[in-house]
């Protein structure tokens, strides 16, 4: 027990909120190097924070009812912020994470057929196969091999996805893929300071030369991904795999009757195949992260009983901690009224699950590994909007019931035959890049179990 209480306070890698308040400068210096790095103390103890700034009115909420308000019960007034489309619309274009009103309702519509239960749970066997896969190899590299575990799963869930959603038929070398998709991240992935006072995508700063070469290379592997499968579908339809890539291609709006156009198809292309393995990998590197400091934990899951509750509950501790996307944002379209103060038009909602999980109202020693805070009888008890690893409302993430089982899967396959252990001084930093990635990687010691 005593070994237990020490154990509990370890603070799992984290940066330390500043206790002084930062010129709005300051703050967009901050965002840009690091966002989780830029929140101050004081974000951490108060429900609303409300600015007006020369950039833009700005309020943070970190109100459970205050953030429902704005992602369900006024959603409608409230649409993806424009520093989040500056963001994302060069990679993703206007698929089904970026798009706003009648686009996102049709793609919505599209797409959620394939999310359903059964079809997640069909995948199951092949989601465990891979991962066996990934086992075996491990279990060729000789025992006490160093891994970058961030790196491992990011290949792993890129195979998975690969096999599920497109049939095996990605193309792409996952070396050439995943340095890309780092660059891209790094360059595009940021809070720049002049794209945050306007300057568009497409002026040729350096970063935004950095970023042409990986957009081409992805414009390039996924189009022919697309036009491989359209010509088969004339070919020979009754061969095609009944997939997402063929859903995107074939299937009518339940409502119109209208199929995806060329643009529509490609993005959302893009979209699943990077949302669907780039955040369930970083969300597995930080399990593993956390498992390494708790060994008891390990222990735990690694004798999990069929149903993962322990797993599960590991799980969702570590996306409390590091939530796959630290941010959410919203841009106000009128006027409102919002945990009783006024805002303005056009003000920027920030909702920060990096804060929220941490919050010093919402949780006990915030700070602190303990998965017993979802343990049945308290799982219940948390506030729907204080916990937001697949954000909420309308737009709550299609692919969550997908996520959670791959994770649980992956983590069973490999803690039943492998402890990983951090590497003694290897550095660990959350970096907000988009989603939150572990800065140098996850240098881990693969450790067989007796």
């Amino acid at each position: 027990m005593a070994a237990m209480m020490q154990a509990e306070k370890i603070r799992p890698a984290a940066p330390v909120p500043h206790s002084r308040e930062l010129s709005t400068l300051q703050v967009l210096r901050e965002l840009g190097r690091n966002p989780v790095a830029a929140f101050g103390a004081r974000s951490y103890r108060e429900p609303y924070i409300h600015a007006r700034t020369w950039v833009q009115d700005f309020m943070m909420i970190s109100d459970p009812e205050g953030i429902k308000y704005v992602l369900l019960d006024n959603a409608a007034n409230y649409e993806k912020s424009i520093q989040l489309q500056r963001l994302m619309r060069p990679a993703l274009g206007n698929g089904l994470v970026t798009s706003e009103g009648p686009s996102w309702r049709f793609q919505r519509r599209v797409a959620a057929p394939m999310f359903q239960l059964r079809h997640v749970q069909a995948f199951a066997p092949v989601m465990a196969e891979t991962a066996q896969a990934m086992v075996a190899r491990w279990d060729g590299l000789g025992e006490g091999a160093v891994i970058d575990a961030a790196d491992e799963m990011m290949r792993l869930t890129y195979e998975i996805i690969s096999r599920t959603l497109f049939s095996n038929d990605v193309t792409m070398q996952y070396a050439k893929m995943a340095e890309a998709l780092a660059v891209y991240l790094e360059t595009q992935g940021r809070v720049d300071v002049l794209r945050t006072l306007g300057l568009p995508n497409w002026v040729p700063t350096p970063t935004n030369l950095r970023a042409r070469g990986p957009l081409a290379f992805f414009r390039k592997e996924l189009s022919a991904l697309i036009a491989r499968r359209r010509a088969r579908l004339e070919r020979e339809p009754g061969s095609v795999p009944q997939d997402f890539l063929t859903m995107l291609l074939t299937t009518r709006d339940p409502e119109g009757g209208a199929l995806f156009g060329e643009a529509e198809v490609f993005d959302n292309v893009m979209t699943f195949f990077f949302a669907g393995h780039e955040t369930t990998a970083n969300a597995l590197a930080w399990t593993f992260y956390l498992l390494s400091l708790f060994p008891e934990w390990d222990a735990r899951v690694a004798s999990d009983s069929g149903d993962r509750g322990v797993t599960r509950m590991v799980l969702e501790e570590a996306m409390r901690l590091y939530p796959p996307a630290p941010i959410i944002s919203r841009d106000s379209i009128g006027p409102d009224t919002v945990g009783g103060i006024a805002i303005r038009a056009d003000t920027s909602v920030m909702i920060s699950p990096w804060v929220l999980h941490r919050h010093r109202t919402l949780w006990d020693e915030p700070d602190y590994f303990d998965p017993e805070r979802f343990a049945p009888g308290r799982r219940e008890k948390i506030h729907r909007f204080a916990y937001l690893p697949f954000g909420a409302g309308p737009r709550v993430c299609i692919g969550m019931g997908f996520a959670m089982q791959e994770a649980q899967i992956i983590l069973a396959a490999i803690l039943k035959r492998f402890r990983l252990e951090l590497v003694p001084g290897h550095p660990v930093e959350p970096l907000a890049r988009i989603t939150l990635r572990p800065r140098y990687g996850l240098k881990m010691r693969l450790v067989r179990r007796a």
